[in-house]
């Protein structure tokens, strides 16, 4: 799996987690504290700031454009950087290439750790990904963390971290006092699941229905939702929609729930005290039935 992101790693560089949430709960349990500036994407993960809000960091929240984190002097103070450069949470914006080259120059310029959560590693169906971040890190100065479970199977909840040795050693004697160790029978079954070849005959057959579905859904959305934009990389596995300016997308969702359609308002993603932009929202499209888009879409277009 790693060498498909372009990183290579031994066996003492990678500490196996109860999901990728949990390895950014054990980071933030030994890196942060009072004193600790972190800087996260905004709109961006709500969990990750406050995982590093109750450890006591203080948060600093930098904007997102369509190139991914915004990278300028508001950084520089920041000891760490979170980010999603695979596609952007929520936006689904793919970082580009210099915005990566600008990143990694940032951490090593002001001495930074930088933290890649690359979520959705084994089900990005962009035609071309990057590699992660972590393959061009030769300063050690990445720390990467990924998940099996949502393509996988999401109550599994296997996740991983590659990092320095002496830090996962630290994390390793972190985690024992927690859990011990993720279930070894879950790991096991996993383990020859991948060494039989079956993990790459699913993903085949995971991305294949993946680009279906997401492709029902854009048709949708040109069909019946015109009026509203589809945002990010189409690669992405949610669709970030901005909605025409003065519709609410919280009343939306409320109004969009009584006719059986669930969807996310934007605003719960934009951090901080200000007020959110109200138009945008994300869609989602694996836990519906591929034949249930379309009405899906067309109900939403009804209601809005």
């Amino acid at each position: 799996m790693l060498p498909k992101r372009g990183i290579w790693a031994r066996a003492d560089e990678i500490l196996v987690t109860l999901g990728s949430q949990n390895a950014l709960y054990l980071l933030a349990s030994l890196l942060m504290a009072r004193g600790v500036r972190v800087g996260v994407e905004n709109p961006g993960f709500r969990d990750a700031a406050s995982i590093f809000d109750i450890h006591g960091a203080k948060v600093h929240l930098q904007d997102v454009d369509d190139q991914g984190l915004v990278v300028d002097r508001r950084l520089d103070d920041c000891q760490y950087l979170y980010v999603t450069p695979g596609h952007q949470v929520p936006t689904g914006v793919a970082m580009s290439t210099a915005r990566r080259e600008q990143l990694l120059r940032q951490i090593r310029e002001h001495d930074q750790v930088l933290i890649e959560d690359d979520y959705d590693a084994e089900f990005n169906l962009d035609n071309h990904p990057l590699p992660a971040l972590k393959a061009s890190d030769s300063s050690g100065r990445v720390i990467y963390l990924s998940s099996l479970s949502k393509a996988f199977s999401p109550g599994l909840r296997i996740g991983y971290m590659v990092a320095d040795a002496e830090l996962i050693d630290e994390l390793r004697a972190l985690r024992r006092l927690m859990y011990r160790h993720p279930p070894l029978n879950n790991q096991r079954m996993l383990a020859d699941f991948l060494a039989q070849g079956h993990y790459d005959a699913h993903l085949r057959r995971f991305r294949e229905e993946h680009c279906r579905r997401r492709e029902l859904l854009y048709q949708a959305l040109r069909s019946d939702l015109s009026d509203c934009q589809p945002m990010g990389s189409p690669g992405a596995s949610a669709c970030w929609l901005a909605a025409p300016a003065g519709i609410d997308t919280q009343r939306l969702a409320w109004a969009a729930a009584q006719q059986s359609v669930l969807i996310e308002s934007g605003a719960q993603f934009f951090l901080g005290d200000g007020e959110a932009p109200k138009n945008f929202m994300r869609l989602g499209f694996h836990a519906i039935d591929a034949e249930r888009i379309r009405p899906g879409v067309q109900k939403l277009g009804e209601v809005l």
